[in-house]
């Protein structure tokens, strides 16, 4: 495999890490939030609780899949021998 197919593969891993990277960072942010909701009550700790996650993880859950996605069709172009593409059976 070529150095520029490895450094393809190599970018994605590393967006996929961040990602993870930075749902986990939104998740410490919602417990902090229910903590501190459970304190005023249980209306606000309901409120704050039913609208999680929010947008942004979301977003970053889409981003995950499709850049798997992506790493996979990539795979499949820069080695089709393995990948079983150019097998028209």
């Amino acid at each position: 495999m070529s150095d520029e197919a490895l450094a393809r593969i190599d970018q994605l891993l590393q967006m996929q890490q961040e990602h993870h990277r930075e749902m986990a960072a939104l998740i410490e942010q919602y417990r902090t939030m229910a903590f501190e909701a459970d304190d005023t009550g249980p209306d606000e700790l309901y409120t704050v609780v039913s609208t999680l996650p929010g947008g942004r993880y979301h977003v970053l859950t889409t981003h995950v899949r499709e850049t798997w996605l992506v790493l996979q069709a990539d795979l499949a172009r820069m080695m089709p021998e393995q990948s079983g593409i150019d097998d028209p059976t």
